[in-house]
């Protein structure tokens, strides 16, 4: 049995049932107030009042719970939350027709949601995430790539072949299933062998059911994503939130390309260079007189070093987000004069000036280093060789381990690069 088809067959936990009767419209009730449910600054100022009690969201459906949903009438109107809790019939009906179409359904109170999502997006998370497939393949990183829906054939060869060597690398394609660039890029690693990500805005269950999917889903190549209810219809408003989630789940994101001042492509290059600050962004300019991808240059992304090799390839997603100062960083892999002890020390201002939080910039460069561990080693071993107590070395292997990145081994227990494992295999 796969992962995806365990996490299916798990029931929908409680806190995800009352997260889900405080904030999806369980679109079944055709006829529900959308209007009635708790936005997503609403229902995180309800989780924060919920912790300062030492409550959790299950709690306001279990016996009891109207004295709770009293008590958080100080955050949101207690009537509007007792309408919202009686949905129960409803979401018996959405979850009974989910399960019918392999979808499965976590929350932020789950042990299963992303955590890249939950480390990187806070409280900007969405409460509950809708998907179909492997999601284990949520936590493997990867490259993001955006673009045009209407693309010429040269810009698609593009996408297609930098899918095709994603796979070859092992690295996953992150997208958002849109037609043109995103497709291009998903179906070339897919049909590589590859693995892919798709974030989408709307109509999961459609894409669940798609004949050209199925085949991908079954073998846990591909897994599909959506903050959105599985039947919700195309929203602008949608399109443009979900692009957070494109880059929060990747390593780096690459845009292939983009209308200058305007669509989904830009305003996600733009929010994510200006603001969230998650990942490198890289431009594939067309030619030189771009004058998307000359502001988004301007702007901190760096220009697609063309990687033709597998290592080339994760090289360039191990790139640093650079600073907006007038000088154009080209790409370029570190220079091979500092330690790796000292590469996972670095605090230079290029790191400083990225909102991402120092300790999630120093796991990125521990995962970095791990993945090119060539024999196994124990955590000791490897706590000696980072230089970190052997608590803080268990942390980070338990969570590399998770995300895929390196595998754990028996009598006795060594870690040892997934990579390297594969290699290995297929020596």
């Amino acid at each position: 049995m796969s992962t995806s088809q365990l996490e299916i067959s798990a029931p929908v936990s409680a806190n995800t049932q009352a997260i889900l009767l405080l904030t999806a419209p369980l679109i079944v009730g055709r006829g529900e107030n959308s209007r009635e449910l708790l936005t997503l600054s609403e229902y995180g100022r309800l989780a924060r009042f919920l912790y300062s009690k030492d409550c959790q969201p299950a709690d306001l459906v279990a016996v009891g719970g109207n004295e709770l949903v009293l008590d958080l009438g100080q955050v949101v109107n207690s009537d509007r939350l007792k309408r919202l809790v009686a949905r129960g019939f409803l979401l018996s009906q959405a979850i009974e027709r989910w399960r019918a179409r392999a979808i499965w359904v976590v929350s932020r109170a789950d042990e299963g949601y992303p955590a890249r999502l939950k480390d990187r997006l806070k409280d900007m998370a969405p409460p509950v995430l809708y998907g179909c497939g492997d999601p284990t393949i949520l936590n493997n990183g990867g490259l993001a790539v955006v673009g045009s829906r209407h693309a010429d054939a040269t810009v698609l060869e593009s996408a297609t072949a930098i899918g095709e060597l994603a796979a070859r690398a092992q690295r996953t394609i992150i997208s958002g299933g849109a037609r043109g660039v995103d497709q291009a890029a998903m179906s070339g690693v897919l049909e590589a062998g590859g693995n892919a990500a798709g974030v989408l805005a709307d109509s999961l269950e459609r894409s669940a059911l798609n004949r050209d999917h199925r085949n991908y889903l079954r073998d846990g190549r591909l897994v599909l994503l959506s903050p959105y209810d599985p039947q919700a219809g195309f929203n602008i408003g949608n399109a443009m939130q979900r692009n957070k989630l494109i880059y929060a789940l990747a390593d780096a994101a690459l845009v292939v390309q983009s209308d200058y001042g305007k669509g989904g492509t830009w305003a996600g290059a733009i929010e994510q260079l200006d603001k969230l600050r998650l990942v490198p962004v890289y431009t594939l300019p067309h030619s030189q007189q771009d004058a998307a991808f000359e502001s988004l240059n301007k702007k901190g992304a760096l220009t697609w070093p063309n990687p033709t090799t597998p290592d080339d390839f994760r090289e360039a997603l191990a790139a640093r987000i650079r600073s907006t100062d007038t000088e154009q960083l080209s790409f370029s892999p570190d220079n091979g004069n500092q330690s790796d002890k000292q590469k996972l020390l670095d605090t230079s201002s290029e790191a400083d000036s990225s909102s991402i939080p120092l300790a999630e910039q120093l796991f990125d460069r521990v995962r970095t280093m791990l993945e090119r561990l060539d024999e196994p080693k124990t955590d000791r071993e490897i706590a000696n060789e980072l230089d970190v107590t052997l608590g803080q070395a268990k942390k980070w292997l338990k969570r590399l381990v998770k995300e895929g990145t390196l595998e754990k081994l028996s009598k006795p227990i060594r870690y040892r690069s997934r990579r390297s494992s594969k290699l290995f295999k297929d020596s």
